[in-house]
């Protein structure tokens, strides 16, 4: 009993907590939580008066605790969804996260949305307050 005790408490703490962030040029300090789920299922892509372009995280981990947290939706419910988005022609699912595209120079002035662990964080990156 205690061996299933230990494992659970291990568990819940090596649990990631996950954080949306911004890239240096969003101007966005807070959302709302029903704004953060607009955006990752693409159905709202501009907030005071900004264009943003979502980026999904390539850790798996990570990205099962984000729908679970973010988006109460499981990974199979998305695949779901983008799946029929792709077919009917309205939308396609966010790119995968890579510092390579965000930090390209022709990419400086986009305002890039994701989530991740605050110690993955790119330095020059903010951390928004969910409401």
């Amino acid at each position: 009993m205690m061996k299933y005790f230990i494992l659970l408490l291990s568990m819940i703490l090596l649990e990631a907590k996950v954080d949306i962030v911004v890239s240096p040029s969003c101007h966005i300090d807070e959302l709302s939580s029903y704004e953060v789920k607009k955006l990752f299922m693409i159905k709202q892509t501009v907030i005071d008066n900004q264009v943003i372009t979502v980026l999904d995280n390539k850790d798996q981990n990570l990205y099962q605790e984000f729908l679970k947290e973010y988006l109460n939706k499981s990974p199979r419910k998305m695949k779901v969804y983008w799946t029929r988005m792709l077919f009917t022609g309205k939308k396609v699912a966010p790119k995968k996260f890579s510092l390579k595209l965000v930090n390209s120079e022709e990419n400086n002035n986009t305002c890039y949305m994701s989530y991740m662990e605050a110690k993955q964080k790119p330095q020059e990156w903010s951390i928004l307050r969910i409401k």
